[in-house]
């Protein structure tokens, strides 16, 4: 038995009580709260299996219970100075005692009593003189009833954050769902007239000596270009291929993005390094896995900018997934950001140098692979993209 809190004038009083019992595993703590020393040791006799405190007055119980936190306040209420009554008020008021139960031990018996200490917040009362069976039992069923309450609030707070994390993931598929059927509609609106307009301007005849003419039609013809790649992003963001999924090999397509990427990256100062492990196949979609890397291999070129700078590509195996992680040195993702930039439309690039739909896609086509995306970033400390895909599982075996 273990009795904490014990001045070296009481240990001599109360002998046996303070020697540590050899060989137990204590699993609970007691605070016995009463004014007389004889009426401490009776209940400590009982209790032996427990770590025990103790304190002679409401002031010491108050500190006691605040800093040790017992599992269960055994308490008088006819004390000098602070009263049962009010010691247990006390400890309700206080946010880190007020979910301690507290059990009256008291020679008073009349009901008007019992009554006054289950609305000051006692869970039980206990009329002396004490029996040890009852008394034990009745601890061990209280604080039974606390683990479980315990357990119950650690386990409601851990599925409260589940379905707040689940909820996300569906307003972000539903937008992401929405955003698509409506960019597909916009697409298929704007595509024909531009179309139209970029024909009727190749149609032109055009002064060869008058340069400035020349230049507002080279212009003209490159504003229709870019419009036409915006709308095939925005049409592949609303109408995903519909190839069917196959054994795909992830370093053969880092390896021919790579070499896609080749001569921007060379242009650009930047070196391209690849560590990559060996890797067993996953089920997917050849060209949409391209189209996740070249996403995230051209942002990482565009985060270097003209200074340059390396973009390290890496893939293993762990946890029954393959992850590939694509990592640039560039210039970060400031925090405040993290949270939407897989979120369509949004960019950190300068306006007019970005769709906003590159890294949406992505997000899209690795949920639809029933993988996982994820971001690490600060501003000025470059960025770690990290795809994660589950392994069929007959390459597990």
């Amino acid at each position: 038995m273990s009795f904490t809190g014990v001045s070296s004038q009481l240990k001599g009083l109360l002998g046996v009580m303070v020697q540590e019992k050899s060989g137990s595993k204590i699993r609970k703590s007691v605070l016995i709260v009463d004014d007389l020393i004889g009426n401490v040791k009776l209940l400590a006799k009982h209790l032996d299996e427990y770590k025990l405190y103790f304190a002679l007055d409401g002031l010491t119980a108050l500190n006691v219970a605040e800093q040790s936190l017992p599992d269960v306040i055994l308490l008088d209420i006819m004390m000098p100075g602070l009263d049962g009554y009010e010691i247990c008020r006390r400890l309700k008021l206080n946010a880190r005692t007020r979910s301690i139960p507290v059990i009256f031990v008291t020679a008073k018996s009349h009901e008007d009593d019992e009554e006054l200490g289950l609305q000051v917040g006692a869970i039980d009362f206990i009329s002396k003189p004490i029996s040890g069976s009852i008394l034990r039992a009745r601890l061990a069923n209280h604080l039974e009833l606390k683990d479980y309450r315990d357990n119950l609030e650690e386990l409601l707070a851990q599925k409260d954050s589940e379905l707040s994390a689940t909820y996300e993931q569906l307003l972000h598929a539903e937008k992401l769902s929405a955003i698509g059927k409506l960019t597909a509609s916009i697409s298929h609106e704007f595509s024909s007239p531009l179309l139209g307009m970029e024909q009727i301007l190749k149609s032109f005849r055009l002064d060869e000596e008058d340069e400035d003419k020349k230049q507002l039609f080279d212009v003209c013809v490159g504003e229709c270009q870019r419009l036409r790649d915006l709308i095939r992003e925005m049409q592949n963001f609303g109408r995903p291929t519909t190839s069917s999924f196959e054994p795909v090999d992830l370093n053969e397509i880092i390896k021919g993005v790579i070499k896609l990427c080749g001569k921007n990256f060379s242009r650009n100062n930047i070196v391209a390094e690849l560590q990559l492990a060996e890797i067993p196949p996953i089920n997917g979609i050849p060209d949409q896995m391209k189209q996740v890397l070249f996403n995230l291999l051209t942002n990482a070129k565009d985060a270097l900018g003209v200074s340059g700078g390396c973009i390290r590509v890496n893939t293993i195996v762990r946890g029954g997934q393959v992850v590939v992680t694509v990592t640039d040195t560039g210039c970060g993702i400031a925090k405040d950001s993290l949270e939407d930039v897989f979120a369509p439309f949004f960019s950190t690039k300068a306006e007019g140098e970005g769709t906003g739909l590159g890294l949406s896609i992505c997000y899209g086509i690795v949920s639809k692979h029933k993988g996982k995306i994820s971001v690490e970033s600060g501003y000025g400390k470059g960025s770690t993209f990290t795809l994660r895909f589950p392994i069929p599982e007959d390459s597990l075996s």
